[in-house]
């Protein structure tokens, strides 16, 4: 505690200050700008039963460093705690502070109001029962959720993150997302690395993009790549790689099976047909009510056609040339362009045969590998999104604990 030079001796505690949040540089030099052309107009406020400072301390600050002259105003309270929530509540009126300074106020505030407690103060009145995140975020006038995200930052961000939060430099919900995915990957590394082996593991997950794929996976190596590519048109560059990939990786008499839209299928076919054999069009059905809208083309449509182009000629079996997924049945849980795994397995179950190797260069979470390691068959998957994988591993490896 520092004792003021002045007759009034009025003490600065370092705890109330640090309840404070501190002047910018700019409003600090309009305060000191302001303070020796007027002096200072308003009275700093001391708590009476101990003649400690409880507002004004920037402006007190300045004051004794120019001689300037200031009053004071008395106010009593019966306890530490109770000064202290004062101090904090008086706080919320200031115009110039962040939502990161004004939730930080709220989370002091917390431990320091409980059911019951006490009467109002004489400057600032206050709820006299805080006890929920929504409560304090009333308060701090922020939005429900933002309290808990401020908690999180406050234990688990740089002290530099903190600061530009402060300063309004960066926003909440960006630097919570940040720490929330690099401690999910955390996790999952974690629980990668803890994992025992798998004897010849039937499945390999990495990350890559389409384009570099045939660094990553052995020449004639895949029965079949069954995949989804994503279906708007800025996405047709992607079936050039596709195609370059299918024949290195494909063995000879191997198939292309992929899921694609309809608003690009002679663009698609032109790309695919440039390194493969077109074999059939199969329908993949989406029965119920889970119909696309194709506003552009003013059709709701309740199939997908399967492309099939192999490398080379075809030996396998006879096969209906329609699938379907069960009523209702898109799985968007793990990934927003998800397929259903009855979909999915009904297409695994037709074309292919147990221990051939499946390919999916669109992984997405896994879906298609999920299906066929449950069906008895190899994988091989990627995916440019390193999160999409640790998803679609995680996955996988759940099949394999459930399935042994």
């Amino acid at each position: 505690m520092n004792l003021c030079a002045k007759e009034c001796e009025v003490a600065v505690d370092d705890e109330f200050r640090s309840l404070i949040p501190p002047l910018a540089g700019e409003a600090h030099a309009g305060l000191e700008e302001g303070l020796l052309r007027d002096g200072c107009l308003d009275p700093l406020i001391v708590w009476a039963e101990r003649r400690v400072l409880l507002d004004g301390h920037n402006r007190k600050e300045i004051c004794d460093r120019y001689g300037i002259d200031y009053d004071t105003r008395e106010l009593s309270f019966p306890s530490r705690d109770r000064a202290k929530r004062w101090i904090i509540e008086h706080q919320f009126g200031r115009r110039n502070l962040t939502k990161y300074q004004r939730s930080e106020l709220a989370l002091k505030l917390k431990p320091l109001i409980s059911p019951g407690q006490g009467a109002r103060t004489e400057l600032c009145p206050t709820l006299d029962k805080v006890d929920t995140k929504r409560e304090l975020a009333s308060i701090a006038g922020v939005a429900h959720g933002t309290i808990a995200k401020v908690e999180y930052l406050a234990e688990q961000a740089s002290e530099r993150t903190k600061k530009k939060l402060r300063a309004g430099e960066t926003t909440i919900n960006k630097e919570y997302q940040k720490l929330r995915k690099a401690e999910r990957q955390k996790q999952r590394k974690a629980k990668k690395a803890s994992r025992p082996p798998v004897a010849d593991c039937p499945y390999r997950v990495f990350t890559a993009d389409i384009a570099t794929a045939t660094r990553h996976v052995d020449a004639e190596s895949v029965d079949w790549i069954i995949t989804d590519p994503p279906y708007p048109k800025k996405y047709l560059g992607v079936y050039d790689h596709l195609a370059e990939f299918a024949a290195h990786a494909l063995k000879p008499g191997g198939s292309l099976v992929a899921m694609v839209g309809q608003s690009y299928l002679p663009e698609i076919l032109a790309k695919l047909t440039e390194t493969l054999t077109y074999h059939w069009t199969l329908a993949y059905l989406t029965p119920g009510g889970q119909a696309a809208q194709l506003w552009a083309r003013k059709v709701n449509t309740f199939w997908k056609p399967l492309l099939w182009l192999t490398k080379g000629k075809h030996t396998g079996q006879w096969i209906g040339d329609v699938c379907r997924s069960d009523v209702n049945h898109n799985d968007k849980r793990f990934h927003h362009w998800g397929q259903s795994e009855s979909g999915m397995a009904d297409v695994i179950d037709r074309l292919t045969d147990p221990g051939q190797v499946i390919c999916d260069p669109f992984l997405g979470a896994g879906t298609t590998g999920v299906v066929a390691i449950g069906m008895g068959r190899r994988f091989i998957g990627f995916d440019v999104d390193p999160d999409c994988t640790a998803i679609a591993d995680e996955r996988l490896a759940k099949t394999i604990e459930v399935s042994s």
